[in-house]
């Protein structure tokens, strides 16, 4: 096999593992909001705000690659199910973070509900060797 079909090999090698992990990370996210009635995005978000803390519309806007206004909107629906709310800053009056309610974490927490303790360090171990392993090839 000449260099280039070498080269070729692998790319395609590479192309189908990236595929199928991809794939199986949909399943996974498929699997813990099976039953859950908000979207994927409304989830995420759900999460995110749960680590961070809050959250300005701009960043939220980033973080999901959509718009401000989109951002926007997927808070409101949030907030309309009393998940998140919106929380004026001290220092600056016209600054609007979005936080997630007490409502919003347990209703994160239901999702995990059907896991064991043990499986859910399984999932947690094998996902900090995926994400060293991807730190060393994007680095």
């Amino acid at each position: 096999m000449s260099t280039g079909q070498q080269k070729s090999q692998a790319i395609l090698s590479l192309m189908d593992t990236m595929a199928a992990v991809q794939q199986k990370s949909q399943v996974f996210i498929e699997r813990i909001t099976k039953k859950e009635t908000l979207s994927q995005n409304q989830l995420m978000l759900l999460f995110q705000l749960q680590l961070a803390g809050s959250l300005k519309i701009t960043e939220i806007a980033e973080r999901f690659v959509v718009t401000p206004g989109a951002a926007s909107s997927m808070c409101d629906k949030l907030e309309e199910a009393r998940l998140v709310q919106r929380v004026r800053t001290n220092e600056d009056r016209r600054v609007v973070n979005i936080e997630i309610t007490g409502e919003g974490t347990r209703r994160i927490l239901q999702l995990f509900d059907t896991f064991e303790t043990a499986e859910l360090q399984r999932f947690t171990d094998t996902l900090h060797q995926i994400n060293s392993l991807m730190n060393e090839i994007t680095s």
